[in-house]
């Protein structure tokens, strides 16, 4: 809990206060990791490669964060060592791939597109290799990476694919949004972790809840597919899920806030209109204005998504109590 209140409200002073605590036990400390890749810089950077690797690799009591971590802060010395863990295990390699995400590598274009198109077309592959995809500046992996993800990738290996086409910026936002809700890459499964990088991806897009929430309404009022329009209204809830923790995704492009919990409060949870309504049928919850009630309508009052929607709903209220007051005593 301190590690996270620091990394949300803390500075370089607290990243230069950490380092020696984190260097002192790497394993044990693993959770100031994303402190120092986000309040560091490339000094920092420099000191922490010099003592977490040996030979060229990590040191075995070393947590692979450090891989993102260097590369967050953009240490380009630590290009090659990076691109030599991304066929490690699993979480080395993402967190290989994660770091890369934020150097140039410009070396690496040519090593980038071979690795992509050897593993093109596969079920499971090195996961995060596919955010590497803009590295190329070939702007056909935009559609290749699509059509991996719709027709050939395991939705539990897809969060890389996800988060790469978002990277590939404004082109790519209709296809993002499409997959969004689209049921073959299950882009906001729990299970799977592939909702923290759809939800990443709509922060790099700048793709706001606000503009999902209405495309969801769009799709209620279609009146087909039912179960596509509970699948809709889960993804949704996932997303809002993830938007009131605040999650840290690591990645500097997905920063950006598009929209303060006052906003979203005042959208998703006013009053609803039309009384009348049939309990169960997403088609009259379209002219619902609160989440809330649609939950209710949709799972039923009182099962767990009702209930987690009821919850979000209090979260979020506290937010935005907190915004109204923090502005109200900068007006002072």
């Amino acid at each position: 809990m301190a590690a996270e209140t620091v990394l949300r409200h803390g500075g370089p002073a607290d990243a230069e206060a950490l380092l020696p605590l984190f260097l002192s036990a790497p394993a044990a400390h693993e959770a100031l990791l994303p402190v120092l890749a986000r309040h560091g810089d490339r000094r920092l950077a420099e000191r922490l490669l010099e003592a977490t690797v040996e030979g060229g690799r990590l040191r075995e009591d070393v947590p692979s964060g450090v891989l993102h971590a260097v590369g967050r802060l953009g240490y380009t010395p630590a290009t090659s060592l990076l691109w030599e863990h991304v066929d490690g295990l699993y979480e080395v390699s993402k967190d290989a791939c994660l770091g890369l995400l934020h150097l140039p590598c410009e070396e690496l274009r040519g090593a980038i597109a071979e690795a992509l198109e050897k593993h093109e077309g596969s079920a499971l592959f090195p996961e995060f290799l596919p955010v590497l995809a803009p590295k190329t500046e070939d702007p056909a992996w935009l559609e290749r990476l699509v059509a991996w993800g719709e027709s050939h990738a395991s939705v539990d290996c897809n969060g890389g694919l996800i988060l790469g086409i978002s990277l590939h910026g404004d082109r790519a936002r209709a296809a993002f949004t499409r997959l969004v809700w689209d049921d073959r890459w299950e882009a906001c499964g729990s299970g799977t972790g592939s909702a923290l990088w759809t939800y990443a991806g709509t922060r790099v897009l700048g793709l706001g809840l606000p503009q999902l929430y209405a495309d969801l309404r769009a799709r209620l009022r279609t009146g087909a597919d039912l179960d596509g329009q509970w699948d809709a209204l889960r993804s949704f809830v996932t997303l809002l899920r993830l938007r009131c923790a605040d999650v840290w995704t690591g990645v500097a492009a997905a920063e950006a806030r598009p929209e303060s919990c006052d906003t979203l409060y005042g959208l998703l949870f006013t009053p609803t209109s039309g009384d009348g309504d049939t309990p169960g049928d997403l088609t009259d919850l379209a002219d619902l204005t609160d989440l809330a009630d649609r939950a209710d309508r949709a799972f039923g009052d009182g099962t767990f998504l009702s209930d987690e929607v009821r919850n979000l709903e209090d979260a979020l209220r506290t937010a935005a109590e907190h915004e109204w007051a923090l502005r109200a005593a900068a007006s002072r």
